[in-house]
């Protein structure tokens, strides 16, 4: 079994969107930043996961994690957040966000800290996709990356 992954591209578009709204999340936004996403196939090049790492200044804010596929299991994850969390700190991001419903060990076991909302800075809660998914009973993930 062998996976690829690469930097998303404009013909990745409606396959991601198609990916994300059958994991029932907002395609919202996909199209303005289409190029931060990563984009996992399998070996016949079907898509099978993806991420978004939208940045703002030094920080970015990991959207639409969305792996589906009956190969996934808990090292896959683990293997896959940890080279989006790699390919984040290479553009030169400081503290990675996220929004989520509940709480997921694999953050933890990365280096995730839950945060107060009124944490997060200004570039990161004035985004489109913060703005929208932060509400409720969403949390919100901090993890500071090595520079």
């Amino acid at each position: 079994m062998g996976i690829v992954v690469r930097k998303g591209e404009m013909r990745d578009m409606l396959p991601i969107q198609k990916l994300v709204a059958k994991a029932g999340l907002r395609d919202q936004g996909i199209e303005q930043y289409i190029e931060s996403f990563l984009v996992v196939e399998d070996e016949e090049e079907n898509m099978i996961g993806t991420v978004g790492v939208e940045q703002y200044e030094q920080y970015g804010l990991l959207r639409s994690l969305v792996l589906d596929s009956p190969i996934w299991n808990a090292k896959l994850s683990l293997e896959f957040l940890q080279l989006t969390l790699k390919y984040a700190e290479e553009q030169q991001i400081e503290t990675v966000y996220l929004c989520a419903k509940g709480t997921n060990a694999l953050f933890h076991q990365l280096g995730f800290r839950e945060v107060e909302k009124d944490e997060v800075p200004k570039a990161i809660k004035n985004s489109e996709h913060f703005r929208k998914n932060a509400n409720g009973d969403a949390k919100v993930w901090a993890c500071e990356l090595e520079q």
